[in-house]
């Protein structure tokens, strides 16, 4: 009795599609009532976090927004984190570290010949993370944020920007 190949590619094609997609899509969650019209452009919500805290594993903060009382969870990639600014030559140690952190790890080549591409990418990769937790060790209302829903990640939104400012400069 002949195999009929093309019946089973179909069927393997048919129950991995059932498989990658048994639900609906996901859809992402609404912009916190913090975020204020004034505070929106574009669907995009500007805010200071009063508190932080990291999740290294999921590579998330979680913070309360200004004005706000419902804790919210952003993920961001590393072109998100910006130096501070506004500090001068005052800035806290932990903002002092955030800076230092970016600077290094900007200068980090993850050029093909480089011998240390490899772990220069996984240190790149791995920045947020790093900047999470010194976030955490910022004085409050210091983190100004930038973000927007995701339906990638339900139940996070993701980061546009996150900078440390100092409190009483005007965020944009």
């Amino acid at each position: 009795m002949p195999i009929n190949c093309r019946g089973a590619i179909v069927g393997a094609g048919a129950a991995l599609a059932a498989v990658a997609a048994p639900g609906a899509a996901a859809h992402a969650d609404p912009l916190p009532v913090a975020c204020t019209p004034a505070n929106v452009i574009d669907n995009v919500c500007t805010t200071r976090l009063t508190s932080v805290t990291a999740d290294a594993v999921n590579g998330t903060i979680t913070g309360i927004p200004l004005g706000g009382r419902t804790a919210i969870t952003l993920a961001g990639q590393g072109d998100a984190y910006l130096k501070s600014t506004g500090f001068g030559d005052s800035a806290p140690e932990p903002v002092e570290r955030w800076d230092s952190t970016i600077d290094s790890v900007s200068q980090l080549s993850v050029d093909q010949f480089d011998p240390s591409w490899h772990a220069n990418a996984k240190t790149r990769v791995f920045m947020p993370r790093t900047l999470n937790d010194l976030a955490t060790q910022f004085p409050p209302d210091v983190l100004v944020v930038r973000f927007t829903p995701d339906d990638a990640q339900p139940g996070a939104f993701r980061l546009v920007s996150i900078q440390p400012t100092p409190p009483g400069n005007p965020i944009s």
